[in-house]
């Protein structure tokens, strides 16, 4: 029996090359958001470790205006970060809409491949029925030529 051979197999690979490279890309995004997502935690950590250790202290006008600028400057990090989280989820979400798109494109030509792979075999199984129907009229009818020579 011949080997099934799908005529869309070059095109099939380059939809699966297309589904991982959205897909890499998908992964590097969330990677960063990630990374901002726990920056942004280290920076609320830092605010409330600073509060608590300079207010609760008291340790002078001095110590107040420091913690005071710093934590005003953990606020506009926290901030830059936040409006870069949200640059980046809106990148994502569209990088998850082109990696969907591209992952149906290569589902779609995997079903086309399966349905027809299935046809062919199929094709292919009655081919042998019909084959191996010839071979055996054949030999009935070479049995009944010798029985009937030798009758």
């Amino acid at each position: 029996m011949k080997r099934f051979r799908f005529n869309l197999e070059k095109l099939l690979e380059l939809r699966e090359y297309d589904e991982r490279n959205w897909e890499i890309k998908l992964g590097q995004i969330v990677s960063r958001c990630n990374i901002v997502e726990r920056r942004i935690k280290d920076y609320e950590s830092d605010k409330i470790k600073t509060f608590f250790k300079f207010n609760l202290k008291s340790s002078g006008i001095e110590m107040l205006q420091i913690s005071e600028s710093y934590l005003q400057k953990l606020n506009y990090e926290i901030s830059q970060s936040n409006l870069k989280l949200d640059s980046y989820k809106s990148e994502k979400q569209k990088i998850q809409t082109k990696y969907i798109e591209a992952s149906n494109k290569r589902k779609i030509l995997e079903k086309l491949k399966s349905k027809e792979e299935l046809a062919y075999y199929k094709g292919q199984a009655l081919e042998e029925i019909k084959e191996i129907d010839d071979i055996s009229i054949g030999i009935a009818l070479r049995k009944r030529i010798n029985k009937a020579q030798s009758a």
